[in-house]
């Protein structure tokens, strides 16, 4: 993704470890875009109550709030890396540590990238944006 240079290197990621190989790094954007990507769920979740489909659900954009403020986690442009391709950690300005999530929207970013993966893996790739299996099998030919 381009890098939009100011005062913390964006774009920003949260990432959590492959669960085949932990050397690898799933990297999830996270966008302040909020209100462009609710459209965009919404509009998923119309197309499948069109479709018939009794519970619809859109699981490769999340929602959550970093830093005090909500940002959509983008699980349909996540890409694999390894600590190789990191720059740096995401600092919060106030504190000098490190931005966290809370522990149940991590597990939620986890559980639904962790299942769009499974699909994407299994032949669904339109999940996604990026060749996300020719990214990860060029990472475990350079590991």
């Amino acid at each position: 993704m381009q890098n939009k240079e100011g005062t913390h290197n964006r774009p920003c990621f949260y990432t959590f470890s492959d669960t085949q190989n932990p050397e690898i790094l799933w990297c999830v954007p996270i966008s302040s875009q909020v209100t462009k990507f609710r459209k965009i769920v919404e509009h998923k979740l119309a197309m499948q109550k069109n479709r018939g489909i009794a519970s619809p659900k859109c699981n490769t954009i999340r929602f959550g709030r970093v830093m005090g403020k909500e940002k959509a986690f983008l699980i349909q442009n996540m890409f694999p890396i390894t600590e190789r391709y990191i720059n740096n950690v995401y600092m919060d300005p106030n504190t000098k540590k490190p931005v966290t999530i809370e522990a149940d929207l991590e597990k939620d970013i986890c559980k639904n990238a962790q299942d769009i993966l499974k699909l994407v893996f299994h032949g669904h790739e339109y999940l996604v944006f990026p060749d996300i299996r020719k990214i990860y099998a060029d990472l475990i030919a350079e590991l």
